[in-house]
């Protein structure tokens, strides 16, 4: 899997203290890892934080803005200056005991103009000094939930163009698009369509280019796939 293929999923990030014989998990479970909001839709969404553990879950979030998307040049950058928050965590801080759940709300303070903001919200576990009789590592998992803020009248605009042995795919939209369920097709028939194994979210103003399976001619056939936009889903057929 491609390195720009996961910069478009929610993370999961793994976390070593020390280098010892046994080993401890500090674990915990989040209920969605995306979130969209949408105009004219409440400014508020939660996450709920589930602690299976038998100890103390000590969580810390963390807020991204993230530049550049899906690109090469992607830079997630932690705000911590109050004035330029535009997406707030609370609380930043808890404590959930054994067993027991937890609820993070997300507030959105903006409206986007031109095209959705997007954020990455790292639930984090943290824990003080490890105090064992024996040698032992203690992990801890932490999550980034992928978050998007959409602007007045969202709308994806998605068209390709297939040249040579690729197809490449742009959405000149103000908002993500996922690309998923794609199929090439021969004909107007299902029977003439084989399922493809790859797929992709674009993000507004971005591009994204498969290989053409093998076999397909530009001027015969198409490539199909199901648009989604976080609610809904339509298909596309694009010509090659």
């Amino acid at each position: 899997m491609s390195s720009t293929y996961l910069r478009h999923l929610p993370a999961v990030l793994v976390i070593l203290l020390g280098l010892f014989s046994q080993s401890t998990l500090a674990n915990m479970s989040l209920d969605r890892m995306i979130v969209y909001f949408n105009p004219g839709k409440t400014p508020r969404q939660d996450i709920v934080v589930t602690n299976p553990d038998r100890e103390n879950l000590y969580l810390q979030t963390e807020v991204y803005k993230v530049v550049n998307p899906g690109t090469e040049k992607e830079e997630r950058i932690r705000i911590t200056d109050p004035a330029l928050l535009k997406l707030l965590a609370t609380p930043q801080r808890a404590i959930l005991p054994p067993n027991s759940r937890k609820t993070i709300r997300l507030v959105s303070l903006e409206t986007p103009k031109d095209k959705e903001s997007v954020y990455r919200v790292t639930f984090k576990p943290v824990t003080g000094d490890l105090q064992a009789k024996q040698n032992a590592i203690k992990i801890l998992v932490a999550y980034q939930a992928l978050v998007f803020i959409r602007p007045n009248k969202p709308e994806y605009n998605v068209a390709a163009q297939a040249a040579k042995e690729t197809i490449t795919f742009t959405n000149s939209g103000n908002i993500n698009v996922v690309l998923r369920n794609g199929q090439y097709c021969t004909s107007g028939q299902s029977e003439s369509c084989t399922s493809l194994a790859t797929g992709s979210r674009i993000y507004a103003g971005e591009s994204w280019s498969m290989k053409l399976p093998k076999g397909a001619l530009k001027g015969k056939g198409f490539i199909q796939f199901g648009l989604f936009d976080g609610l809904n889903e339509e298909t596309r057929k694009f010509p090659l």
